[in-house]
């Protein structure tokens, strides 16, 4: 088998890009390349009729039911297995026919990198795509069966063994173009039982298993594959390579509702990252999966529920009553403080429901330890505190504007409990509601001042006017002087 890979690398390498370039429309290849590794092996070849001659919807039909005449053959990969054992000796009545055959099956492989090749044409119409890669796929599977009527008649030519793998390939991604997702999975089955010391074969098996929902079988693979590279010499191991199989590997585990499995595979790949932004992927995953402790039913929810609200949809008492239920069914506390944030948002930005959602969300910041900055002792949480104290925010605003001053200053009072983004705004409120108190005007400036650089232009100029007033007020003339002075600057565009 070594002596066939080492025959076989460079050319299928070649073949197999130049063709899935075509297919793709990318790139420039040219039908010559092929001609001459062709040529180099065989010789002349006769070429056969132009296959892109169908023009109808019911002739590729017809084509793709001739297609699905050619099954795989059972036992032809056993042979294969057996040839380095076999003391078979060929007949030479069976070797001149393998030669016949082996002509028929190169001569249809040409046809079918020739059809392949008019993909390159532009302004080619859909039906026109379509009937090319489908008499491709016919002209490939009919190439593939002769080379295999060759191969049982002489297992141990080494050319028939480089066209059957090289024919295999290139079926496997035409069916994928086609999508017909099951035949390419099977093609990529039989290269498994010939070429079964691939890693990337494996790997590209796993990806096409996961694909269709084949979590087993794409685990199966994707193991398979890390196995056979943490077999190699650890210093040709290519790190970057190895980091994708471990993070597939993970989530056709996590599919599989396999928690450790899953969190191992993740560490080992957060560990060989290539970068950061791969890293930081990983443990969003990570986080994931313990977001309710392992309770993956409770993250597939909480997702489908966030997705829901992503796309649009507008039934926001449905999507909270939904989101109550979850609230039943998870299992920590880390969870349920989520989902009463999440909830608080439906009821405050969409559900009219203001002040329920402020007091939803002061139960679960009173919930969350507290530093002595007044801020979340664990980052990941104050996004709770920078909600509560921003609905607090808004909605002294709005009592504000309808002249219930007590009611927006119990709000803009419980935006300053805490320490957030937009403190500086709150006080500068508080500020300006309390001017019959000038000491108290003063107390809530100076705590505005220390935030300045969170207030606009017109809000520090609206502060420098507080000071002004208050300290004119209380017959401090100096200092009131200072802030006029500051606020005429300011006004004036000077430092």
């Amino acid at each position: 088998m070594d002596k066939i890979r080492k025959i076989i690398t460079p050319f299928l390498l070649f073949i197999f890009i130049l063709v899935g370039c075509i297919i793709n429309h990318t790139g420039q290849c040219h039908s010559a390349a092929f001609m001459m590794s062709i040529a180099s092996l065989d010789g002349k070849l006769s070429p056969k009729g132009d296959r892109s001659t169908i023009t109808t919807a019911k002739e590729i039909e017809d084509t793709i039911r001739e297609i699905n005449h050619y099954s795989l053959s059972d036992s032809l990969w056993k042979m294969w297995r057996a040839i380095e054992d076999s003391q078979f000796v060929v007949a030479k009545v069976d070797s001149i026919r393998s030669m016949r055959t082996f002509v028929k099956g190169v001569n249809l492989a040409k046809e079918a990198f020739d059809l392949i090749n008019q993909l390159q044409q532009q302004d080619l119409d859909t039906l026109t795509v379509k009937k090319i890669k489908f008499n491709a796929i016919l002209l490939f599977e009919k190439a593939r069966s002769n080379f295999e009527e060759t191969f049982k008649l002489n297992p141990f030519d080494i050319r028939t063994q480089n066209y059957l793998i090289w024919v295999f390939q290139n079926l496997a991604e035409l069916y994928d173009h086609c999508d017909n997702k099951l035949r390419a999975i099977n093609m990529l089955e039989y290269l498994t039982y010939i070429l079964n010391d691939d890693p990337k074969l494996y790997y590209t098996l796993g990806q096409k298993y996961f694909n269709i929902g084949k979590w087993e079988k794409s685990l199966v693979n994707i193991r398979a594959s890390i196995d056979l590279i943490l077999n190699d010499d650890w210093n040709k191991i290519d790190t970057n390579q190895l980091f994708w199989h471990y993070y597939l590997r993970a989530t056709a585990e996590i599919q599989m509702d396999l928690i450790p499995e899953s969190l191992l595979s993740l560490n080992y790949a957060k560990l060989i990252a290539p970068s950061e932004r791969d890293s930081e992927e990983v443990q969003k995953k990570i986080d994931w999966i313990n977001w309710d402790d392992g309770n993956l039913y409770a993250s597939r929810k909480s997702d489908t529920l966030e997705t829901k609200l992503v796309q649009g949809v507008k039934d926001y008492s449905l999507i909270k009553q939904e989101y109550v239920e979850l609230l039943r069914q998870v299992k920590t506390a880390k969870a349920r403080q989520d989902i009463k944030w999440r909830i608080a948002q439906l009821e405050f930005n969409f559900l009219n429901e203001r002040e329920i959602a402020i007091d939803r969300m002061m139960k679960v910041v009173k919930e969350i330890e507290i530093d002595s900055t007044k801020r979340a002792a664990d980052p990941q949480f104050q996004k709770y505190i920078e909600d509560y104290c921003m609905m607090s925010y808004i909605l002294g605003f709005e009592h504000l504007k309808k002249q219930h001053h007590k009611k927006a200053f119990v709000y803009f009072y419980q935006s300053i409990v805490y320490s957030w983004s937009k403190i500086g705004k709150s006080y500068l409120q508080l500020a300006k509601l309390v001017t019959l108190d000038n000491n108290s005007v003063l107390k809530f400036a100076q705590q505005a001042l220390i935030y300045e650089d969170q207030l606009t232009a017109d809000e520090k100029n609206s502060l420098y006017q507080l000071f002004y007033l208050s300290y004119k007020k209380l017959g401090r003339f100096d200092d009131a002087a200072i802030w006029l002075q500051k606020s005429v600057n300011f006004s004036m565009g000077a430092p």
